[in-house]
């Protein structure tokens, strides 16, 4: 009896001892990024504890994610490595949710066992279901120069998580603002100049309200103009830092893949769509291509300070990851973590970064080229001394470099208000290049540059040359097309100059000079044509000779005697025999379409037995 007891008792243990195992593994297991099936069955239940505030009233900013920052909050049982706790507690602040004294006491050993600097981790009591800090962890703004905290409605219904804003705001002393809005932080990327991006999933999340309703919360709230993206996979979760991702105010870092990969023509169409947009900054986005041949999340990364946090997949492409990040962001530290990472959610998604409360945010538009050799080059900055502190005038100035030598500086006087910084680089040759950044400093021992890394990815201006020739760009072949008009205009390229005058000789007797342009009625007969066009910007001339070749629509055999039987055949013999492209390939697209196809065969037919519409040919962009 005693025996059976004993062994009872024994296994007893093991079995507890094995949950107590299981419950103290730092891996432990959350709940998904995504849905479960339970819980599709609650989606009533999101939001259910949160609460709604009015927005903010002050002056609002939201932070982006490469301005200085304090700390970084996670969640144990971990969802990330240790090694990757141990970099971030090197410099900042690593806030650690935990629900209970026992899973303080587990991370305490884990991290002190894997080389965390434990004087900078604080531990947080709270309780939650994931951890996935980035979406349902705070937004920070900054309202009148002072942090706080904005809290979205979590779109999962996990009231633990979706608390976690409100209970932080408690703690920290930071006002706490609820949006009226099911939202995540995976799927909003800030610039922290009054710009946010994210894919169309806030507005399906958000049915009852109307897309610019949405839009007028988070201007409400997050003092953002919003720009709301298609969707780019056909399924998974779609954050947008999945694919996306802010590198500064004019940089975005995009996912590429193969191009028998679903999403590629989607991801090359909003890539050129992007770099036709403004950035806050004045210029087109630049559009950094990180190649992710097996939808390794490398998008998902966390920039933290001076270091970039960058989730490796364990496949060939790793290296080729990190080299782009490296080549994007000079001055950065690029760090590589493998880690449990799935194709939609990694290091970004596990992570959520706080800004310095006390921040020393600088604000300037970068100089664009300039054609002025004689006065001195004005730098001017917005400056937030968010800690309250005067600037150091001595530590306020400008650096700069001429065509790649030394750096030098000049001084950039505070304001009186504290307010703003200016200083001028002295003039420069034509042909000069000029990088340039801004340093400020405080009595709170803040010292901050502009751009935020300083002289590695400094500001870049030219000089432009005085009394150059402008330049002719004109196609040499232009296309007509029988029955329509011609529009011949060349573009002119004139830095140094803005007004010039445009003349032609040896033009067709059916054009005339309308502006800069030669207009007329295309004949309807083949020509070969050459004539001259002319700039005077008054400094300086220049002149292209032009060919126009003027084909019939049509004439696909290129004979000049117009759209015939032997036309007919020649675009049978092409589109099915593998006869000869038409030496004018635009003269067979009778239909205008711009393509050459069954369509153009059934036209031309029409055309020559049926009495149809004459050909019409479509113009060359």
């Amino acid at each position: 009896m005693h025996k059976w007891l004993f062994l009872l008792v024994a296994v007893g243990c093991l079995i507890l001892g094995a949950m107590a195992s299981a419950d103290q593994n730092p891996y432990k297991e959350s709940l998904p990024i995504g849905l479960t099936d339970e819980e599709k069955t609650r989606l009533d239940e999101i939001g259910i504890n949160h609460t709604v505030t009015a927005p903010p009233t002050g002056e609002l900013r939201n932070c982006a994610e490469w301005e200085p920052s304090e700390g970084v909050i996670i969640r144990y049982p971990l969802g990330i490595p240790v090694s990757l706790v141990a970099e971030m507690s090197e410099n900042e602040m690593v806030t650690v949710i935990v629900s209970s004294s026992y899973y303080e006491n587990q991370a305490t050993n884990t991290f002190t066992n894997g080389g965390v600097n434990m004087a900078n981790v604080q531990f947080f009591y709270g309780t939650t279901d994931s951890w996935w800090t980035r979406d349902y962890g705070p937004w920070f703004i900054f309202e009148n120069k002072t942090m706080a905290i904005v809290d979205h409605i979590y779109n999962r219904p996990r009231p633990n998580d979706d608390e976690i804003p409100e209970e932080l705001g408690a703690d920290w002393g930071m006002s706490v603002y609820g949006m009226p809005l099911e939202h995540t932080g995976g799927n909003h990327m800030s610039d922290g100049l009054g710009m946010s991006m994210s894919t169309e999933l806030v507005y399906n999340e958000n049915p009852y309200i109307s897309h610019d309703s949405v839009k007028t919360v988070m201007e409400a709230y997050l003092g953002n103009d919003y720009t709301v993206l298609d969707y780019i996979e056909y399924g998974g979760i779609h954050h947008i830092d999945c694919w996306a991702k802010f590198l500064n105010p004019t940089t975005i870092i995009v996912k590429d893949v193969p191009p028998s990969h679903a999403s590629h023509d989607r991801l090359d169409a909003r890539c050129n769509y992007l770099a036709q947009q403004t950035s806050p900054w004045g210029r087109p986005y630049t559009i950094v291509r990180v190649y992710a041949p097996n939808d390794e999340p490398y998008t998902n990364s966390l920039i933290l300070n001076d270091k970039v946090y960058v989730p490796l997949y364990g496949t060939s492409w790793d290296d080729d990851a990190i080299a782009t990040y490296e080549a994007a962001m000079p001055g950065y530290e690029i760090i590589g973590f493998t880690g449990s990472w799935y194709s939609n959610d990694a290091i970004h998604c596990r992570t959520m970064g706080v800004p310095d409360r006390e921040m020393l945010f600088v604000d300037h538009m970068p100089l664009f080229d300039a054609e002025d050799t004689v006065s001195q080059y004005r730098v001017a900055a917005r400056v937030d001394a968010c800690s309250g502190e005067m600037l150091i005038q001595d530590s306020c100035k400008v650096f700069y470099r001429v065509d790649g030598g030394s750096w030098q500086s000049v001084a950039a006087p505070p304001s009186a208000f504290q307010d703003s910084v200016v200083g001028f680089i002295p003039q420069q040759p034509a042909g000069s290049q000029i990088d340039y950044y801004i340093q400020v400093a405080d009595l709170s021992n803040r010292v901050e540059t502009h751009p935020f890394i300083g002289a590695p990815w400094a500001h870049t201006f030219q000089i432009l040359e005085t009394n150059v020739a402008p330049q002719i760009v004109c196609d040499d072949t232009l296309w007509l097309w029988s029955g329509e008009q011609l529009a011949f205009c060349p573009e002119i390229i004139d830095p140094d100059d803005t007004m010039h005058t445009v003349s032609y000789s040896g033009q067709p007797a059916w054009a005339t000079l309308a502006g800069d342009s030669l207009v007329g009625q295309a004949p309807n007969t083949k020509e070969h044509i050459v004539f001259t066009v002319e700039v005077d910007d008054g400094q300086a001339q220049a002149s292209a000779d032009v060919t126009l070749d003027v084909y019939i629509c049509g004439d696909i055999d290129d004979t000049g005697d117009g759209p015939n039987v032997s036309d007919l055949t020649y675009l049978v013999a092409y589109l099915f025999n593998d006869g000869s492209a038409p030496a004018v390939e635009l003269a067979a697209d009778v239909t205008g379409d711009t393509q050459v196809n069954v369509q153009d065969l059934t036209a031309l037919v029409d055309y020559l037995f049926a009495g149809g519409s004459a050909p019409s040919c479509a113009p060359v962009d």
